[in-house]
This record gives structure tokens, C-alpha cells and sequence, in this order.
């Protein structure tokens, strides 16, 4: 991404020499966000009785003005309440420059701490934070138009804090007052230094009613405002609105595995009483339930949709993973790095791409030659590699276990059916019996989803999976980092049959239907993995006898475009029936929005990544039904809705 140009002027005064501007004067500095956007938006008197509050910054900057909202919250919000602070910045400071400017505020160190551990390294793209005190910090970092018209939020206040209009002209044109509409409700307030005559104008037409107030210091004028409407036309195509938010209250999350795990994590965070129901007599029985799960992003060398998700995915997997506990008893985890390792030229090729597309920072993906991935590997390796120094492997099911918390369970239930009646869902198992009653109901069991009556259309397809657990040779016991080459291979696991290395995995279509048995382990799935590995490294397992290999096979859910399907469940034949014309065409205008099944979402189809996609999955899906800022760009989020599949087919039909 784009530098600021980070200087320091005399008095220790930072600014960005790209726009010939300061950040803020180093003497009154916090007593100038406070009088500008903290009073300006008179935020004391507008969160006094919210239980969540939703404040929007243009110009995160040096992080000023979000410690200031922080330190204000903790002092004068309503007990239990959320704030959510969303911040877009188009040349983000590094951690190390940000640590720098927060040094100036001592008496904001204990904020600025927990800032900084969660602070991204700049990487355009949408990032879910959370720094402390149960506060939500989500920065858009790149253009802000572009990032405002893929937010979908509902905002009380606005800080309008960019470099001086002058200076920064993109930062206060029209096309971002007309999106801050959109995300602006009839009340919302605005505050800025700037009186500039086109900046009063252009919130005029964008509809905020502004006026001058007293500055702060030797700056006479200053802007208040709030959004006096009209309210602005959604984003959203009608088949993917928003469902009507449901009461807080108990979710019942079928499925125990990472995906429901993840989303009674998410869940919880927002203070709402979970319950998992799961058919096995353990969390994480099924393909959570191997003993090694790889973590490593799925990235493509052009920024398309998939890749994307998964680039963002990682990110936040990664701090998922940290806030469990990181390297510790919470997930078990090895943090030995992973090297994706170019067995070909052309995916080499595809790896030159990919480093130069730059879908991850430096600190989270490097290109490494043959030599360089050798010394981090410990052994001899022919290849270039791209290397993930955050990733390696953890235990699923300690990690599913740490997501799971306090959540209250009900094992060995098999579900059968769930109905809705009087605004309640009452789920019953296999024998008719009502086990459970919630307000919202998510579908996180994999291909079960499409075994239940209600949704018995989504096309889950089934995947047979093999892992092979294989004692080390004289080689691979040198192994330091795990090894991707179309298979995998971590080092050798302490814990697991005195030492095994975890390689694998078969991914196979079966029947949709089989996933109820059991699936064996199969002696010829153990050659086939094993095969796969020699074909890339001849010399790493050379000897393995396949008759006394160990291993586990069990069934992934995926979908037919490989993202998996996250959000709330529509009215089937509502659904056709409304958007029926979706053959010919027709504008958005001509349809209703769409007719959902009250409370109840699915978070499925999550394939062979779903240690990596499962948290930021959960997070899109909590705060939907939260009512909160979705913590994706839109079109990422609606390219996971569930009734992208009756679009699709609806627009395949022939009139």
C-alpha cells in the first residue's frame, strides 16, 4: 500500500510528507479530538442509552481520535453496551511509525497497548479488531470511496479527520459524502475542523445539515452537523437484503465442529447464551476431529473473490488463534511456519504471481529460493517456495474446544427436523422430541444442513478425506516446517503415535448420502498420499512400509465454488417465486427483497480450509445478526450468501 511519508517536524510533531501536513500539533493534540469530534458529536448525550453505538472515521491516521472515543466510552457508555469504531485510511502508518505517535499521549499507554497488539500492517482490505474492552475496531485500508461503497454499516457519528481539503481533495469529495449518506441514519451526527465553503456545500447536497461552532485553539470555526435524510437506496441487491434483526436472546448451533465452535465463539462475544447440539458424543468429532489440521491461506495470483476471502480469512484466523491463547495449551498449536513449495514451473509461475500481486504482507508471505527454503525446512528441498512464517499446524479439536468456552452442549442428538412457531424454533431430534428451543437457529452441522426438511436444497457435496500418520525416516525427522506441494506433510508430532509425521490428503467425491457410515481407512489411500509426497520429495519417506501406517478418512462438505456458505437461510419458494423473473433481466427495482426464514442462518460447506475460513466466517455471520458493521467487504459477504445458488439457477433457466 501507499505511504503517508512519515516525518517528525520540530516539537516532535508527526506528519506525512505526502501530503505537506501535519497529523496533529503535538501540544494539543488530545484536547483537539476531544472539543472537535468527541463534544463535536456531543457522544456522551448520543451512546447514553445504546446498547451498541457505531462511530465512523475518514482518516484513522495516527489512531488519535479512536484512543480518545475509547478512553470516552469506558467512562461514560451504558454497562454492557458495544462500541464499533470503523475507520477507513488510504495510507496507513506502519505498527512501528504507529507506536511512535502513541508514545506522545502517556496517559493513553494502556490504550494504545492494546491497539497496537492487534494493529495490521498496512494490506488493502477490511480489518476486524479487537483491542480491548469489548470494543470493535474495523479499519478499511485503501480509497475511500472505494472502501465506504463496500461497507455496510449503519453509523451514529462521523470524525471527518483527513489531511486539510487542500491537501487531500479525494478524502472530501462529493462520492464519499454520498456513501457516508448511505451509511447514515435520520440523527447521525458529523463534526471536522474544516468550515471550507465546498466542504459545507457538498454535505449539504449529500444531505447533512452542518453549521459553525467554536474551534479549537487558534482555529476560530470549526463544523457540527447531523444527516437529515432522505435516507439513501441500499447496496444491497434485493436477493441478498438484510434480514429483519432478531431479538437477543439463546442460539442453538447444530453442529460441533470448527464451524459451529467458531460461531458460538463469535456469538458469545456479543453476549448471547449459546447452546451446540451435535450428533456425536464430542465437539469436533468428525473432520475437525484429525489430529493435525494445517494452517495455511488459500491464495490465487489475480485479487479475485475467492482469494480475497481467503487472504482476509488468514489474517484473521491468525489473530483468532492469538487471542485463544496463540501458541499454548488453549490450541495446541505449532507455530513452525508452512512453505508452499514449487514442485513445477508452472506453479512457480503462479507463485511469481502471486508475490507480486502482494494479497499478504511481508510478515505473513515471502518468496523464498531453493536455499532459503532448505535452511527453514532443516532438510534438502529442489524448490522455491512462497513461506508462511504464521502458519504450521494445530490440533482442530483443542482449538474447536477453546472456541466452544462455556457454551452449553447437547451431545449425541441427532436432529431431525426444526420448526418455527410464535417467533420460537424448537429443534427435535431424530425420534420427534423437542431438545431445544432458541430465538435464532444456525446450521453449522456440514452435509447434515441439507439431510434437515427446511433445507434440503442446498447443494452440499460430499468429499472423502484421508490423512496418514507415518513414523519418521533418517530425513524427515530433520523436518522443522510443514511442507505443502499439492499434499502436505508437518514434522513430526510429539504427541502423535510416538512421533508421526501427519501427511495427507485424499480428497475424493462420494455419494452425498454415504456421510452418515463411518468412513474406514483405507491401506490404498496411505500409497496414494505417500505417492504424492514422492513425486514431489523421492527421498523423504523412501522405505515407508504401507501395511503399518496408521491414518483417519473422514467426509468434507464443500460447495460447487469452493466459498463456503455463510448468512440467513431464504424462503425457498418465496424466493423462486419473487425473483422468478431473474431470467429476463430485469432491473433491481422490480423486485421485493427477499423473504428469509425468521432466525435461522447456516454456516456450511467450508471444505478442506476450514480451520482458516471457519472464525472470519462466524464473525460475517454474528454480525449480521447482530445488526453490526459487517466485518467484509459486501461483495465478498453476499458472494457467501445461501441463496446465491437459487440466483444462479433461477438466471440458468430458460424462459
Amino acid at each position: 500500500m501507499p505511504d503517508p511519508g512519515l516525518v517528525w517536524e520540530p516539537g516532535r510533531t508527526p506528519a506525512a510528507s505526502r501530503f505537506g501536513d501535519i497529523y496533529f500539533n503535538r501540544n494539543g493534540g488530545l484536547p483537539e479530538a476531544r472539543h472537535v469530534f468527541l463534544d463535536g458529536c456531543g457522544l456522551t448525550q448520543a451512546w447514553r442509552e445504546q446498547c451498541a453505538f457505531t462511530v465512523g472515521e475518514l482518516g484513522f491516521g495516527t489512531g488519535r481520535n479512536f484512543l480518545a472515543t475509547w478512553e470516552l466510552w469506558k467512562r461514560t457508555s451504558r454497562p454492557g453496551a458495544r462500541l464499533h469504531y470503523v475507520a477507513v485510511e488510504g495510507y496507513p502508518l506502519t505498527r512501528t511509525e504507529l507506536g511512535a505517535c502513541l508514545d506522545q499521549w502517556p496517559e493513553l499507554a494502556h490504550l494504545a497497548c492494546g491497539l497496537l497488539k492487534v494493529y495490521p500492517e498496512p494490506q488493502p482490505g477490511f480489518h476486524r479488531l479487537f483491542p480491548g474492552d469489548g470494543i470493535t475496531l474495523t479499519l478499511l485500508y485503501g480509497d475511500a470511496v472505494d472502501a465506504l461503497s463496500q461497507l455496510e454499516a449503519d453509523v451514529g457519528a462521523w470524525f471527518l479527520d483527513g489531511f486539510a481539503p487542500e491537501k487531500n481533495p479525494a478524502m472530501w469529495s462529493a462520492a464519499v459524502f454520498t456513501e457516508m449518506a448511505r451509511l447514515s441514519h435520520a440523527g447521525t451526527r458529523l463534526a471536522t475542523y474544516s468550515v471550507a465553503g465546498e466542504v459545507r456545500r457538498k454535505l449539504d447536497e449529500a444531505g447533512f445539515e452542518v453549521s459553525k461552532a467554536p474551534g479549537f485553539g487558534a482555529k476560530r470555526d470549526m463544523l457540527r452537523g447531523q444527516f437529515r435524510g432522505p435516507a439513501r437506496k441500499s447496496a444491497l441487491q434485493p436477493w441478498f437484503a438484510k434480514p429483519q434483526r432478531p431479538k437477543q436472546g439463546h442460539a442453538v448451533i447444530i453442529g460441533g465442529g470448527i464451524a459451529g465452535t467458531s460461531t458460538a465463539h463469535a456469538l458469545m462475544r456479543r453476549g448471547w447464551h449459546t447452546t451446540i447440539i451435535d450428533r456425536r458424543g464430542a465437539l469436533a468429532y468428525e473432520a475437525s476431529g484429525n489430529p493435525a489440521g494445517v494452517l495455511m491461506p488459500r491464495l490465487t495470483a489475480a485479487p479475485n473473490l475467492d482469494g480475497r476471502f481467503y487472504a482476509a480469512a488468514w489474517r484473521f484466523a491468525l489473530q483468532t488463534i492469538e487471542d485463544l491463547g496463540g501458541a499454548g495449551d488453549a490450541t495446541s498449536r505449532d507455530h513452525c511456519g508452512l512453505l508452499h513449495l514449487a514442485t513445477d514451473d508452472a506453479e512457480a509461475a503462479r507463485h511469481i504471481a502471486i508475490a507480486a500481486e502482494g494479497p499478504l504482507p511481508d510478515s505473513l508471505l515471502v518468496r523464498v529460493d531453493a536455499a532459503e527454503a532448505s535452511d527453514i525446512a532443516g532438510c534438502a528441498l529442489p524448490y522455491s517456495a512462497l513461506y508462511f512464517p504464521q502458519g504450521g499446524w494445530l490440533k482442530p479439536r483443542a482449538f474447536c474446544a477453546a472456541l466452544a468456552g462455556s457454551t452449553h452442549r447437547l451431545l449425541n442428538v441427532d436432529v431431525g427436523a426444526i420448526h418455527h412457531n410464535n417467533g420460537v424454533w424448537r429443534i427435535s431430534d431424530a425420534a420427534g422430541h423437542v431438545c431445544a428451543e432458541a430465538d435464532v437457529v444456525i446450521l453449522a452441522n456440514a452435509l447434515g444442513a441439507a439431510n434437515l426438511p427446511i433445507s434440503t436444497w442446498l447443494p452440499l457435496k460430499a468429499r472423502r478425506g484421508q490423512i496418514t500418520l507415518a513414523p519418521p525416516t533418517s530425513m524427515s525427522a530433520q523436518l522443522r516446517t510443514v511442507l505443502a506441494y499439492g499434499g502436505y506433510m508437518t514434522p513430526a508430532i510429539p504427541s502423535s503415535n510416538d512421533g508421526a509425521h501427519c501427511i495427507g490428503a485424499t480428497f475424493d467425491w462420494v455419494d452425498t448420502d454415504a456421510f452418515d457410515i463411518d468412513p474406514r481407512v483405507v491401506e490404498g489411500d496411505h500409497a496414494r498420499n505417500l505417492a504424492d509426497l514422492a513425486r514431489a520429495l523421492p527421498e523423504m519417506m523412501a522405505g515407508s512400509d504401507v501395511r503399518s501406517l496408521t491414518g483417519r478418512a473422514a467426509y468434507r462438505c464443500t460447495t460447487l465454488d469452493h466459498l463456503p456458505i455463510v448468512g440467513p437461510m431464504p424462503e425457498q419458494t418465496t424466493y423462486l417465486r419473487d425473483f422468478a423473473e431473474l431470467r429476463h433481466g430485469h432491473p433491481w427495482a422490480r423486485y421485493p427483497e427477499a423473504v428469509y426464514q425468521p432466525g435461522l442462518y447456516a454456516l456450511t460447506g467450508l471444505g478442506a480450509r476450514g480451520l482458516v475460513s471457519a472464525p472470519i466466517a462466524a464473525e460475517v455471520l454474528a454480525s449480521m445478526i447482530a445488526g453490526e458493521p459487517w466485518p467484509l467487504e459486501r461483495d465478498l459477504v453476499t458472494a457467501l450468501h445461501p441463496g446465491r445458488f437459487l440466483v444462479r439457477d433461477l438466471k440458468r433457466r430458460e424462459s
